[in-house]
């Protein structure tokens, strides 16, 4: 007996125990496996989420400051303040005057004539479409189909007059004492009552190309900035992976029964008298309503909304397919071929103008 307690275990027990081993190997790799998939499909979608949250989070802030224009929400008590003295008020500095009254600087027509300076329009945009050229080109080329949205507004921050800036001069006590400008000086005093703010002008748009990589789109903006000797427009990269950018603007029309017809109009121009900053419908970018007089400019812009595309930074390596149907703002897109291989998610957000006036 003590002899036979030392011979070990027989051929069939090591085969017995050799292949329970197995199957508990097999099965922790797989549950390893399995776990790692799970993983990287929540850290993928978690991240798809913090980029949507990322890139609305930069409009938004944008979006609610639109028409701010430091002791004031209308444009029209601004005036250009040209080097040679001569003032324009900004009926004069729309898009579609001709000929340009305000020859420099040169930025103010970087992206069109009176671009920067179109003050009126406080949010504008276009729709499926990009215009721009020279230092308004799209920078990795334009996402065919795509919006673009453009914010004008003071910045919140007083800063110093400077020549490479364009800026504004609010008074709080003086409407009729504000100014467009650039130069070294301020056109008036400076104290408690009236400063000096940067022009913020910023157009957003979606780009078929990133920074890094060739083949994924991105979200990017054009801003204006400040040269070594003069404002300029320039262009920055927001967030990759954005695939898509709709927009539509939320409108008081002073339709608010909902019968397609001005609530109250007494004199009968075709403009609401009393807008109460409540939507009474939503429009695309370029929608007759928002053009200039005489044909639009029939409404207030109050909200926008945004709707962002956004897919992974990489294609799916476990063999999933998108087949989803996407269907926002007009747009029904479902992924084919190679798109199909990347995980996406559509966010949303309407945004409420804060600085929304009456007409």
């Amino acid at each position: 007996m003590t002899r036979k307690s030392q011979l070990g275990l027989t051929m069939v027990e090591l085969l017995i125990g050799l292949t329970i081993s197995s199957f508990i190997i097999v099965g922790t790799v797989f549950v390893y496996s399995q776990s790692r998939s799970t993983y990287t499909l929540n850290d993928t979608q978690a991240r798809l989420q913090e980029y949507g949250r990322f890139a609305i989070g930069v409009i938004e802030p944008d979006l609610q400051l639109a028409g701010y224009f430091g002791f004031s929400n209308n444009p029209q008590d601004l005036r250009y303040l040209a080097a040679s003295g001569t003032e324009y008020p900004v009926s004069q500095l729309e898009q579609i005057d001709s000929p340009t009254v305000v020859a420099s600087p040169t930025a103010i027509h970087s992206c069109g004539n009176n671009f920067v300076v179109d003050l009126l329009q406080t949010v504008e945009g276009t729709n499926n479409t990009y215009v721009g050229s020279g230092d308004c080109a799209a920078v990795g080329t334009y996402q065919t189909g795509s919006d673009t949205l453009t914010i004008r507004r003071a910045a919140t921050n007083t800063a110093a007059a400077s020549p490479t800036k364009i800026q504004l001069y609010v008074n709080a006590l003086k409407r009729s004492n504000q100014y467009i400008f650039n130069s070294s000086s301020a056109p008036g005093p400076i104290d408690a009552n009236r400063e000096v703010h940067d022009l913020v002008v910023r157009k957003y748009y979606v780009s078929q190309n990133s920074d890094g990589r060739t083949g994924t789109p991105s979200l990017r903006r054009l801003y204006l900035t400040t040269d070594s000797s003069n404002p300029k427009i320039k262009d920055e990269e927001v967030l990759p992976g954005v695939e898509d950018m709709q927009v539509q603007f939320g409108v008081d029309a002073g339709d608010h029964n909902a019968n397609n017809t001005i609530d109250n109009d007494q004199d009968s121009n075709g403009v609401p008298d009393d807008p109460n900053g409540v939507v009474s419908r939503w429009v695309n970018p370029g929608d007759n309503i928002l053009k200039a007089p005489p044909a639009g400019r029939k409404a207030q812009v109050v909200a926008v909304r945004v709707w962002l595309r956004i897919r992974a930074d990489d294609p799916d390596a476990v063999g999933y397919t998108d087949d989803k149907t996407y269907a926002y703002a007009g747009v029904s897109y479902t992924p084919s071929g190679a798109a199909a291989k990347f995980r996406r998610v559509l966010v949303s957000r309407t945004i409420y103008l804060r600085n929304a006036r009456t007409l």
